[in-house]
Formats: structure tokens, sequence, C-alpha cells
């Protein structure tokens, strides 16, 4: 037992001198300060559309789901207006088309600028 004893102090020595060291980084100011980011600041202030998709085919009577997404938008229009649409940074909304149909996503920033794209999705028959 007794050799078990001197054995275990070193192990018991590192973690009390490591349990006082991370006590030490954490209360004495030692820790770098959070800097809070915008995470739309590498955008820029220009309207841009990230991201305006969905699939090139469907079958007869089929669904499709078409998303969008923007930054610095003020306003978003969707041509043909099939749902209603809104600034947003990832948006999914199912359309129903009868036959093959071109959608166009416009959105416009503050300072009236247009940035607009566009998809084709095919009915097949």
């Amino acid at each position: 037992m007794a050799k078990l004893v001197r054995i275990m102090w070193v192990p018991v020595l590192l973690a009390v001198f490591y349990t006082g060291w991370i006590f030490w980084q954490r209360h004495s100011g030692a820790q770098p300060a959070l800097v809070e980011r915008d995470p739309m600041a590498a955008y820029g202030k220009s309207v841009k559309i990230l991201q305006f998709y969905g699939p090139r085919e469907i079958a007869p009577d089929g669904k499709a789901l078409v998303c969008y997404g923007v930054v610095n938008a003020a306003a978003v229009r969707l041509d043909p207006p099939v749902e209603r649409v809104w600034p947003a940074v990832s948006r999914c909304f199912e359309v129903h088309p009868a036959q093959s149909t071109r959608y166009t996503l416009t959105a416009e920033g503050t300072e009236h600028t247009r940035v607009s794209a566009s998809i084709d999705i095919a009915v097949k028959r």
C-alpha cells in the first residue's frame, strides 16, 4: 500500500497543478476578448441573390421545391407569382406548374438597385 501511495503522488500533483493553471487562465484576464461579428458583413452592402434553384424537370401533375436566398434586400418578387416571397437568407416553397415555366426572382435593395435570377422547370410529357 505504501508503494502505491508513493507512485500516485506524481499524477495527483500534476492534476492539482493543471487545475490551478486552468483556473488562473480563466480568471486572470489572460483570455482573449470575444469579438462579435456580423455574419452578413462578408456580403457587403449591395443586394445579392445567394441562391435560386429548383429541379430542371418534373412529371406531369408533379410538384417542385424551389429555393432562394437573398441578402441586403428590402423586397423580393417572384414572377409568375405562385407564392408569397420575402427577403430571407434561405427559404423554399412548392410550385405545381401545369406546363414548362420560367420563374424569375427579383430582389430590390434599399438604394433601389435590383438583381434578378431565373430558373426553368420543364414538365415532362
